[in-house]
């Protein structure tokens, strides 16, 4: 009887260290799952900045293409202005020179004539 006593009481001890055991793996089961809900968060959390970065991404992306091509825009209409400005300078310079030879022309024709009037004052 004692020894069945013995065998009981081993079991139980046996039991209760299970229990324990048992309970405190439990205990570490539901540690990890909170810690794996926190991460799930803080991964979902990272997920939708990195997308929210990702569309300002886009968007900034965008906004550089679009300044880019308005100053490329920018850029032929200040070389054509550029080019206007030249042809106009050009046509400056000629119409200067022409009116010069022209006044040169005028003074050498009113001379003349001054010449002529005087001369045919003479006769």
């Amino acid at each position: 009887m004692d020894r069945i006593k013995e065998k009981l009481e081993k079991l139980r001890i046996e039991s209760e260290t299970s229990l324990v055991r048992a309970e405190k793996a439990e205990a570490w089961v539901k540690e990890l799952q909170q810690e794996l809900a926190r991460r799930d968060t803080e991964a979902q959390n990272t997920a939708n900045k990195i997308t929210l970065l990702s569309m300002d991404l886009d968007r900034n992306t965008k906004r550089a293409d679009e300044s880019t091509a308005q100053v490329r825009v920018l850029e032929v209409a200040m070389e054509q202005a550029e080019k206007r400005a030249q042809r106009f300078e050009a046509e400056n310079l000629a119409l200067e020179k022409k009116l010069e030879d022209m006044t040169a022309q005028y003074q050498a024709v009113k001379n003349d004539l001054e010449q002529t009037l005087k001369s045919l004052d003479e006769l």
